[in-house]
């Protein structure tokens, strides 16, 4: 019976990993073909995505090669988001260059957005280069043969205990280590926990998206998650932005002292830099508000709890011990 049940988990594995391979596949080639950057995008996104299958299901996998995944897995998401950074930042200065109405502020956004370009083609090779490392180590081939080993059949599959356990502990996981993080979202200023909340809701939609297929009521609940991570993402933007005009401010005065032999010049993009903390901040303040607004309506309409009542449907449910199962919730 356990060689059958790791079996029909090893199965579900290679229907998760079929799909997202396929399209990892299809993104890649675009980057190789130079195509749009939303490639780089969507590789990235789709290489943690595959990361939380291969952790989750770790014990399924082949112990040595599963490593080896995560480890050119990691390496191709890390890559790729520092180019993916950068274009999201050209691509915000472009439009806010495009709206500013006085024109004393444009040179000092503009001045930031050439920086930021110099940088980005400082990157052109590098996403074709981590590509290729990538397809070098052959992953993506490992994981084809997995998926053909293991091939999914509707007609032989069925949720186990066993795999019901697994997405019970995950997804409870997940929900405690966002709860970690609840006595800090009050306060503004707590940078480093209001980011790893956004990792934590991350993680979690991750892994109830693992599930969603067999357990479909989960589904309801991943437009919520979504829309906390994408504030808790825009608020960690903004505060990596205002770091880094912080340091560009040094960095710019010190090329324009060693340039011109005085500081004088500086003055001329000064107030586009103020204006550009100014707005960005501003963005800050008006995305937590709305995001403590959102928090606390889900609160009221109990979404932990309704997301947790959906353990009961899951075969294994009754197996695990409850008080496993405690999610404290904050008042």
């Amino acid at each position: 019976m356990a060689n059958q049940e790791k079996s029909l988990i090893q199965m579900y594995v290679s229907k998760l990993l079929s799909n997202q391979i396929d399209y990892l596949d299809s993104q890649l080639v675009g980057i190789q073909q130079g195509g749009s950057d939303e490639f780089i995008h969507h590789t990235r996104v789709m290489s943690r995505r595959m990361r939380a299958t291969i952790e989750v299901f770790s014990s399924y996998l082949p112990k040595k090669k599963a490593k080896i995944w995560l480890f050119h897995l990691r390496n191709l998401t890390r890559s790729l988001t520092k180019i993916r950074d950068l274009d999201v930042q050209i691509i915000f200065l472009e439009n806010m260059i495009s709206k500013i109405e006085n024109q004393h502020f444009i040179q000092g956004v503009s001045r930031v957005l050439l920086r930021k370009k110099q940088k980005r083609d400082s990157y052109n090779t590098l996403a074709n280069r981590t590509v290729e490392e990538f397809m070098i180590a052959k992953t993506n081939s490992e994981i084809h043969e997995f998926v053909q080993a293991n091939h999914f059949q509707d007609e032989t599959f069925y949720p186990t205990q066993k795999l019901s356990e697994i997405a019970i502990t995950h997804i409870e996981e997940g929900m405690k280590n966002c709860f970690s993080y609840a006595p800090f979202i009050t306060n503004p200023d707590n940078i480093k926990q209001l980011h790893n909340l956004r990792i934590a809701f991350k993680n979690l939609r991750y892994s109830v998206e693992l599930f969603q297929d067999i357990y479909p009521s989960l589904t309801q609940f991943l437009d919520i998650m979504k829309q906390f991570q994408d504030e808790l993402g825009k608020i960690h933007d903004c505060d990596v932005w205002l770091v880094d005009l912080a340091r560009f401010g040094v960095k710019e005065l010190k090329k324009i002292e060693a340039f011109y032999g005085q500081t004088g010049p500086y003055n001329f993009i000064k107030p586009g830099l103020d204006y550009l903390i100014a707005e960005i901040q501003l963005t800050r303040n008006d995305t937590y508000n709305i995001f403590i607004q959102h928090w606390n309506e889900q609160f009221q309409r109990q979404f932990w709890t309704r997301l947790r009542e959906q353990f009961v449907q899951f075969p294994a449910f009754e197996l695990i011990d409850e008080q496993k199962l405690e999610l404290i919730i904050p008042d």
